[in-house]
């Protein structure tokens, strides 16, 4: 098997479908295999997703275990060389597997352990496709210019795409989670996504890990697979409901914590419950 295609689904159910088939409409020459994981969704998404195309390996969750579990259940019983994490929120607009296959099938990229596309907003604009890891010395010294300038700085190391005007595949620090096309032994190796992590930072946190451990690792934007993200990358000011922007400062508190040590989680986090209720 050259590629195991993995979805999280939770109430998304004709998003699902619609990615489904622009895999099964782009996709040739690469014989893969499509594992959705279902996270107890209320919109009849497994009976659906079974109906319109059985041949696809539908896993049920008995409850919402998060994104990067999910994901870690579809890759445990994935068969690929290559495991292809792919958001229920995106479509292909061309073969980008393929694409992403051929260009770590070389022998000159046995480094390259994880791949990932430019991302497009539906209406053709650029997507957040990749970012830089959160830097705690940057988030200090925003904290303290911000006070003294009276101006925004690096303050809340907000995702903005990384607009590269290539035609050559480049290298990144991490790719989105939204298309995270990685080497199958690099997961067995690493291990897949931590659990404490129940949604963002997930895929950050796994490439720094990757790159800890596997030293020599590289992480790289193949412009020429290309697919369209109908979200788009968050921070602590996109997000509108207090729910999840309290989920968005734990998880990247928690990213801190493994990068920089308990202190930096503790600071990052006091910091941000203070963006969030009193807009400081």
């Amino acid at each position: 098997m050259d590629v195991s295609i993995i979805f999280v689904n939770y109430n998304t159910c004709k998003l699902t479908i619609e990615s489904i088939a622009s895999v099964y409409k782009y996709t040739k020459k690469i014989n893969f295999e499509i594992i959705v994981v279902d996270n107890d969704s209320m919109d009849n998404s497994v009976n659906e997703i079974k109906n319109k195309y059985p041949d696809v390996n539908v896993i049920k969750n008995s409850k919402n275990i998060g994104f990067g579990q999910a994901n870690n259940k579809g890759m445990e019983i994935a068969k690929g060389n290559y495991y292809f994490l792919l958001n229920t929120d995106t479509y292909l607009i061309n073969n980008a597997i393929e694409i992403f296959f051929d260009f770590l099938e070389r022998k000159e990229n046995n480094e390259i352990a994880v791949v990932g596309g430019h991302l497009y907003k539906p209406n053709g604009d650029w997507n957040v496709s990749s970012g830089h890891f959160p830097n705690f010395k940057l988030f200090i010294k925003g904290c303290f210019w911000r006070y003294f300038y009276k101006k925004e700085f690096y303050e809340e190391e907000v995702l903005n795409p990384i607009l590269i005007n290539s035609e050559q595949p480049y290298a990144v620090d991490y790719v989105s989670g939204a298309n995270f096309f990685v080497r199958s032994h690099v997961i067995k190796r690493v291990g897949g996504f931590n659990k404490r992590f129940f949604l963002y930072f997930e895929e950050t946190e796994l490439t720094l890990r990757i790159k800890r451990i596997l030293q020599q690792s590289k992480v790289y934007i193949i412009p020429q697979a290309n697919i369209v993200h109908i979200g788009q990358g968050s921070s602590l000011d996109s997000i509108k409901s207090l729910k999840f922007k309290l989920q968005y400062l734990k998880s990247r508190s928690l990213y801190f914590k493994y990068q920089n040590g308990y202190c930096a989680c503790i600071m990052v986090y006091i910091k941000g419950l203070i963006r969030i209720f009193f807009k400081r």
